[in-house]
């Protein structure tokens, strides 16, 4: 008999120790200086509601597009996110690959062998999917088109992993999975395509074969919204450091996430500071 699952959801933190400046990103409404406190606010609830499992969708950092100093940021804050006390795991984002020659150089900070894995709780098969860095397409727009796809090898490796499952699956990514014309998107609104896997369809016709995957979750896009295609939900969690209203005061967007006899329910909160 399946059993319940509890999550908490969050996406899109960009620490960075002081505010950069002239690295190539727009960083208009990220305000990564609270970035720190709102993880103290967010961490001990997550510690009090006690998920199962907790998940970040992506972009530990805001990035300075330089490989010495993201390291010592991304090490900070993993060491920081080491304080949530249920077992967490978090997907690779495109700023904390920008700097990088090789994902292996994140994957080191966070203990992973492979930034593409999955693992079980309580009945249920959870998929977390990294994208590879490609040299050739140079750091620009915040290592959007450097780290957009997933390799071909981490393609297979999908498809044969939710063959060899007989659990319901939930798959987490950075980059959003779904189309969508990203209209009234603040960062997106003219480069839709940059919002998205860059071989999305590819993992899409995968997860739809496959008929195992209840929902699937990304960050990246900074907003918070709910997509159904081709049968399969897909929600977009916002940044916990989006100035969405500019006014000063973070999103503090995470997700609540029950799962039960195979029905996914996401409560949407926010942290206020």
């Amino acid at each position: 008999m399946k059993q319940n699952l509890k999550l908490i959801v969050f996406s899109d933190l960009h620490y960075a120790p002081v505010r950069p400046v002239n690295n190539g990103s727009r960083i208009d409404r990220k305000l990564t200086d609270l970035a720190l406190p709102i993880l103290d606010k967010l961490i001990p609830e997550i510690n009090n509601i006690k998920p199962d499992v907790s998940i970040f969708c992506g972009d530990y950092v805001e990035d300075f597009n330089n490989q010495e100093e993201d390291i010592k940021n991304l090490t900070f804050i993993w060491n920081k996110l080491k304080e949530i006390k249920v077992p967490f795991y978090g997907c690779v984002g495109n700023h904390d690959l920008r700097s990088m020659q090789h994902r292996t150089q994140v994957e080191q900070i966070l203990g992973y062998n492979h930034s593409t894995f999955s693992f079980d709780v309580n009945g249920y098969h959870l998929i977390v999917l990294g994208t590879e860095v490609d040299n050739s397409k140079g750091c620009s727009d915040g290592g959007i088109l450097k780290t957009q796809f997933i390799s071909e090898s981490d393609l297979k490796w999908l498809e044969q992993d939710l063959n060899k499952t007989n659990c319901p699956c939930l798959i987490f990514t950075h980059f959003g999975l779904a189309t969508d014309s990203m209209k009234g998107n603040w960062w997106f609104h003219d480069n839709p395509d940059h919002a998205v896997l860059g071989n999305a369809e590819k993992v899409k016709q995968i997860i739809i074969k496959s008929n195992k995957v209840l929902a699937v979750f990304s960050g990246h896009q900074h907003w918070t919204k709910k997509l159904v295609e081709n049968g399969i939900t897909y929600y977009v969690v916002g940044s916990l450091t989006e100035d969405i209203y500019q006014n000063g005061t973070p999103d503090g967007v995470y997700f609540e996430v029950e799962v039960e006899n195979n029905k996914v329910k996401v409560i949407e909160k926010h942290i206020k500071l």
